[in-house]
């Protein structure tokens, strides 16, 4: 037991900290600190772009669905049977004789 209690004495010598060790110490555990800040900081900047860049693409596929659905129904309300329907209502009425084509001739 007291080859122990000699180990551990011998042990606690050798590891006491005294206020010159701490004063040595302070600049490394600054320059320790410094670094974990930045890569704290970094770790946060990047979780936000993933955020944004994940937004940025719902946005993006949403504009995309309400364009394709536009696109389709102004597809629908161009077919030709539905203009004329329209003009129908609005009291308009299909040519019965179709026009001329005019030629200038230099």
């Amino acid at each position: 037991m007291s080859k122990v209690k000699d180990f551990f004495g011998r042990l606690g010598a050798r590891l006491r900290i005294t206020d010159e060790a701490v004063i040595k110490f302070l600049p490394f555990a600054g320059w320790l600190s410094l670094l974990a800040l930045i890569s704290i900081y970094t770790s946060h900047s990047a979780d936000k772009k993933v955020h944004l860049i994940d937004n940025l693409s719902k946005e993006r596929q949403t504009l995309e669905a309400e364009h394709t659905e536009t696109k389709e129904r102004l597809t629908k309300l161009s077919l030709e049977s539905r203009v004329i329907r329209k003009a129908e209502e609005l009291g308009l009425q299909q040519p019965q004789v179709r026009p001329e084509k005019i030629v200038i001739k230099e």
